[in-house]
């Protein structure tokens, strides 16, 4: 598990999708929601540094994990890695069982605009939703915030992450699709 002194900063980042889950004791969770429907499950946690979303369904494993470099993780099962540098997208289809697209950029925003969103993205805490605030790196800087919205349907999940950073006045978004292609009844 990692231990973290403060937030990453957002050129540490790194986002990866691997075929295989991990154990909850890998991350520091802050939330966590774990959601069930006929033929999948997933378990979408806002951890040190950013989320991570473990899915299965069938044979299939693949979990997402934004984390900074407190959140050391092994290779085996690695299908995907990048730094947030720039706006990116993928599409991975793990043993032809299963659609995962994704896509996730950072936006640098001006000092009201960051204070606007942040304020919104607070008030937003409707069902579906994971919200954690971070400790603040001092008492009159604004809390860094992370806020994920899921949407669960039999098809599969939609995930809309969002990550503030307020010393670089920096928003990362990641949206992700998560659907097997052939939807098998739980046991």
């Amino acid at each position: 598990m990692g231990v973290s002194f403060g937030r990453s900063r957002v050129a540490d980042l790194t986002f990866q999708v691997f075929a295989r889950t991990f154990h909850p004791e890998w991350f520091l969770s802050r939330s966590h929601q774990r959601i069930t429907r006929d033929g999948w499950e997933a378990d979408v946690r806002i951890v040190e540094g950013g989320h991570c979303v473990i899915f299965r369904a069938g044979s299939v494993r693949l979990t997402e994990v934004l984390s900074g470099p407190e959140t050391l993780l092994p290779e085996p099962g690695l299908l995907f890695h990048s730094a947030l540098r720039h706006e990116r997208t993928a599409t991975l289809r793990p043993r032809g069982e299963m659609d995962y697209q994704t896509c996730f950029e950072v936006e640098r925003v001006d000092p009201e605009v960051f204070a606007h969103l942040s304020a919104e993205m607070t008030l937003d805490t409707a069902r579906g939703r994971l919200f954690h605030r971070f400790s603040p790196s001092n008492r009159m800087a604004p809390a860094p915030i992370s806020h994920i919205h899921f949407e669960a349907r039999v098809k599969g999940l939609t995930v809309h992450a969002f990550h503030t950073f307020p010393d670089e006045l920096a928003i990362v978004r990641t949206q992700s699709l998560f659907e097997p292609r052939v939807v098998q009844p739980s046991r």
